[in-house]
């Protein structure tokens, strides 16, 4: 009955198009999570935010990468006010940012991204899950889980029609 997913897609104007790119990035808040849904709301906006910020002389790579540190260090900050830290502010994250020629895939959680590209549908990311039995998994890796975080990321090459699906 509670939608904690939240998504941004940001085309900034000038210059910061060509040196940052194109985010898109979605989150999805864990529903056991106390402060799930405000978690993916901070990832995302945050996320955008603070990425375009950095300065243009660090690579795409490192910008998204010092921004989620910071992010999920400040989720996991907040999360420390509850009983259970991996209750409070806890989300997973994906995002891919399109900058010339290449995609940059930065991801946590199970929170999907797939590449649609001359009808095959691939999926770029694996869920960070870990299965206890055949009915039961929980989350392996999230922001605010934990304070420190491991972020699987990938570049792929961009080619003319490629469209992607960001999917919680």
């Amino acid at each position: 009955p509670r939608n904690e997913d939240s998504m941004a897609i940001h085309i900034p104007q000038g210059s910061l198009l060509t040196s940052k790119g194109i985010v898109i990035a979605i989150a999805d808040g864990v529903s056991a999570a106390e402060a799930g849904r405000e978690a993916s709301e901070i990832a995302v906006k945050g996320f955008v935010s603070d990425y375009y910020s950095t300065p243009d002389s660090w690579s795409v790579k490192q910008s998204a990468h010092k921004v989620l540190i910071a992010l999920n260090r400040w989720l996991f900050g907040q999360g420390q006010k509850f009983l259970e830290a991996e209750k409070g502010y806890v989300t997973t994250f994906s995002t891919v940012i399109l900058k010339s020629r290449s995609a940059y895939v930065f991801h946590v959680g199970d929170s999907r991204i797939y590449r649609l590209r001359d009808g095959v549908l691939e999926q770029l990311t694996r869920d960070h899950v870990a299965r206890i039995s055949a009915e039961q998994c929980y989350l392996a890796r999230a922001l605010g889980i934990d304070v420190n975080l491991d972020v699987d990321f990938r570049t792929l090459d961009l080619q003319q029609n490629d469209l992607f699906l960001l999917t919680t």
